[in-house]
């Protein structure tokens, strides 16, 4: 009788502990590819056009959430493989907030990316919450490194000419302002994209730091 009280302890005891345990790693929990900036960062006004012709500014931003990069529609890996990732994962991490959640895509090719070449690029993807965008460099310039990425065009007398352009993902709450980037592994051999799997465990704990603060 006192025997099976004590191992009936022990395993109350175990389970409490392993609660615990489970409470404390998943309230340690960092996101492993995602930097959540310690405030967030209100973003200045700008002013680009999307792939309809109308005009996209800071309101547009606001009461949703944003998942935005930059690149260019004649890029031959980074950008489908990136838009096709988080075209593939929207409807999984839009459940995840109450918000409407939206991704664009920012060209900073606005020599070739013209409104309807943006158009047919972003009709491929068959994902309507993916918008494409783009402005002259007066306006993508600012509006980019605000954001936290950069690019750069070379010799553009080539037909077939290359943008460097940053790989990471940036987040931007219904309030417009940016909260968090998602960057890609970087590894030897690879392209740098973000990992779906990654993203997809990495969001909840941003969206988890992100109303801790």
């Amino acid at each position: 009788m006192f025997r099976n009280i004590i191992l009936a302890l022990i395993a109350i005891v175990a389970v409490v502990s392993g609660v615990m345990l489970y409470q404390m790693q998943q309230q340690s929990a960092e996101p492993s590819h995602a930097l959540v900036y310690p405030q967030p960062r209100t973003l200045s006004d700008f002013n680009l056009t999307d792939q309809f012709g109308e005009k996209v500014d800071r309101e547009r931003l606001y009461g949703q959430w944003t998942l935005a990069f930059v690149g260019y529609t004649y890029c031959p890996d980074i950008c489908p493989l990136t838009l096709a990732k988080l075209a593939g994962v929207q409807p999984e991490l839009a459940a995840m907030v109450e918000q409407p959640l939206k991704i664009w895509f920012v060209s900073v090719d606005p020599n070739r990316d013209t409104v309807p070449q943006l158009n047919n690029y972003v009709n491929y993807f068959a994902q309507p919450a993916v918008i494409g965008m783009t402005a002259g460099h007066d306006q993508l310039f600012p509006f980019v490194r605000q954001l936290g990425l950069m690019y750069a065009i070379g010799n553009t007398t080539e037909p077939n000419y290359a943008v460097d352009h940053s790989a990471s993902i940036v987040l931007i709450n219904p309030q417009g302002q940016l909260v968090a980037m998602f960057k890609p592994p970087l590894q030897v051999g690879e392209l740098p994209v973000v990992s779906s799997e990654q993203l997809m465990a990495d969001f909840p704990l941003v969206l988890k730091k992100l109303n801790q603060a």
